[in-house]
C-alpha cells in the first residue's frame, strides 16, 4: 500500500552524527567509541523517563548521560559541561547526502513529509534549518509535546493523528530498528535504513521495506 504520509526520523537517519562524534570525544579522551555509547545510554534513559512517568528535555538526558559514561570510564566531567558541549554540536549537524535528493522527490511526487523526533522542539528546528531540510516538511513533530518518547505507542498514535492520516496509510523511516518496531507496533508501514553501523533488532517487528540509500525510497513509495 503506498504510504499517504511519510515521518522520518532525525538523527542518524536524516542527520550525519560524526560532527557530534568527534565534539563529544574532545570531552571523552578523544574515544569516538565512547560517543555511541554516550547515544545508545541517551536513548534507554529516555525510556526510563517514559517508563517511570518522568519527562525530562533530552539534552538534560543526554547531558546525564554523558556524565555517566565518562565516570564509568574514570573521567571526571560535570553535567553543566557536558550540556553546553551537547549543545553546541546537536545543532549543528549536516544532512546524509541521500537526504535532500530523496526529500526532494517525494514532495515533488505529492506525499507529505513529516519529521518526528525525540528531540526538543526548539533543538529539532535548528537542527532542520542548519541542515538545510525545513522546507520539505509539512509538520515538524517533536515528543516534547506529548511527554514521551519514542517507540511508546503513544507517540506513533499521537503523529498520525497530527498529520491527519491512519496508521496503516503512514510510513515510519528510520535507522533504527527499536523506532521501526515501534512504529511497526502501532500499525504503520515501515523502512529501515541502514546507515553504517546499523541493523535491525533482530528480536524486534520486521520492516516492510529495507533500503541501503535513501534513494531507494523514491522507488518504493512512488512505483
Amino acid at each position: 500500500m503506498t504510504p499517504r504520509v511519510i515521518f522520518f526520523d532525525i538523527n542518524e537517519t536524516l542527520l550525519d552524527m560524526q560532527a557530534i562524534k568527534t565534539g563529544l570525544a574532545a570531552v571523552l579522551n578523544g574515544d569516538e567509541t565512547l560517543v555511541d555509547l554516550w547515544f545508545a545510554n541517551l536513548l534507554h534513559h529516555s525510556l526510563v523517563d517514559t517508563m517511570s512517568s518522568q519527562f525530562h528535555d533530552f539534552i538534560d538526558i543526554g547531558a546525564a548521560a554523558l556524565t555517566m559514561v565518562a565516570h564509568g570510564k574514570g573521567i571526571v566531567l560535570d553535567k553543566a559541561k557536558a550540556k553546553d558541549t551537547i549543545k553546541q554540536h546537536i545543532t549543528r549537524l549536516p544532512a546524509h547526502e541521500d537526504v535532500i535528493p530523496t526529500l526532494k522527490a517525494l514532495q515533488s511526487a505529492g506525499v507529505t513529509l513529516v519529521a518526528l523526533s525525540n528531540s526538543s522542539k526548539a533543538g529539532l528546528d535548528a537542527q532542520l534549518e542548519y541542515a538545510n531540510i525545513r522546507t520539505y516538511f509539512s509538520h515538524v513533530l517533536s515528543v516534547e509535546s506529548i511527554r514521551t518518547y519514542k517507540p511508546h505507542a503513544a507517540v506513533y498514535h499521537w503523529a498520525c493523528q497530527q498529520a491527519n492520516v491512519k496508521n496503516k496509510d503512514a510510513m515510519m523511516v528510520a535507522a533504527h530498528g527499536w523506532d521501526v518496531s515501534g512504529a511497526k507496533a502501532t500499525g504503520m508501514q515501515t523502512t529501515f535504513v541502514k546507515r553504517a553501523g546499523k541493523m535491525m533488532y533482530p528480536l524486534g517487528l520486521m520492516p516492510d521495506h529495507t533500503v541501503a540509500s535513501l534513494n531507494e525510497l523514491i522507488g518504493i513509495v512512488t512505483k
